[in-house]
């Protein structure tokens, strides 16, 4: 059996400035937001101890589907690593991506930031070209295929895009015959279909991708973003749908139903469960809130 937990939009809050030229447009009002009303949402503790439960499960990977930070400072991608660290798996075994917060402002994303700091939890067995993404890791008869949807967005919106491009490399990769063999867990951070709406919030290309997936199909889904646990379905191409999981974030310190969580999934073969682990504030720990077969 293989074991692996899937975790997003932690959204370390490490808010150290190289400079006050950082604290300019955007960031100066995510700061101020951050300040007013994320840092008390949004709990440090939270993911100390969802750290602590992770290291009991016995896990063969973990998957973080992005929004590591909130206003995309270099401060928070270090705290971010510092838990990924802590956690005690190697990077081989832990596989990010970027989400919306983390392509916050223009200069990150043209800088590479994110994906300098993050390259061990990147490498890639299967990439097009020089593109850094999608790109493709292969654990034994899994293979997880990461997609990118972080772009800034010279706004206040949330919302993301994979281009044609990087759809073009996506297919090429999910069509590989080493790739297609094998169970193909698709990570990416925004959802590729609507849970919530608002064209400020959503992946503007939806569309092509389930018509990519439709042709090409996949395994399973994961996403983050939305900040709530959902379990849907896209069509697939031999009729069996595409189980598409999204997760709760995993620093949020809401209601019952939305606060800090993680899912587990476990795989023999092409079976797939998957298991919700939720923090309980009466104990203090991270208890079982659900289980389901996909």
């Amino acid at each position: 059996m293989f074991r692996l937990a899937h975790v997003s939009d932690p959204h370390f809050q490490n808010f150290r400035l190289n400079g006050l030229s950082e604290l300019f447009g955007k960031r100066a009002l995510g700061g101020l937001n951050l300040l007013l009303s994320r840092r008390r949402k949004h709990r440090m503790e939270l993911l100390t101890a969802m750290q602590a439960d992770l290291k009991r499960r016995n896990l063969d990977h973990l998957a973080i589907t992005g929004d590591f930070c909130n206003i995309a400072l270099t401060s928070e991608w270090e705290a971010g690593l510092r838990w990924i660290a802590e956690c005690g798996l190697s990077p081989d075994r832990v596989t990010v991506i970027p989400g919306n917060h983390d392509a916050y402002v223009p200069g990150v994303v043209k800088a590479g930031t994110f994906d300098r700091l993050f390259a061990p939890y990147l490498s890639a067995d299967h990439r097009v070209g020089d593109a850094t993404y999608p790109f493709v890791r292969v654990r034994g008869e899994i293979a997880f295929v990461g997609i990118s949807t972080a772009v800034p967005t010279g706004d206040m919106g949330a919302w993301g895009e994979i281009g044609e491009a990087q759809l073009g490399r996506l297919r090429h990769l999910l069509l590989m015959p080493e790739i297609r063999e094998r169970l193909r867990i698709v990570m990416i951070h925004h959802p590729p279909l609507v849970h919530r709406p608002g064209d400020d919030r959503n992946l503007r290309d939806m569309a092509a991708l389930q018509s990519l997936l439709l042709h090409t199909g996949a395994d399973l889904v994961l996403h983050g973003h939305d900040h709530r646990d959902y379990f849907a379905e896209l069509p697939g191409p031999t009729g069996k749908p595409i189980p598409v999981v999204g997760v709760g974030s995993a620093s949020y310190s809401g209601s019952a139903d939305k606060r800090s969580r993680y899912h587990v999934f476990e795989i023999e073969g092409r079976s797939i469960s998957a298991i919700t682990y939720a923090h309980v504030p009466a104990s203090e720990d991270f208890q079982e809130a659900g289980r389901r077969t996909l």
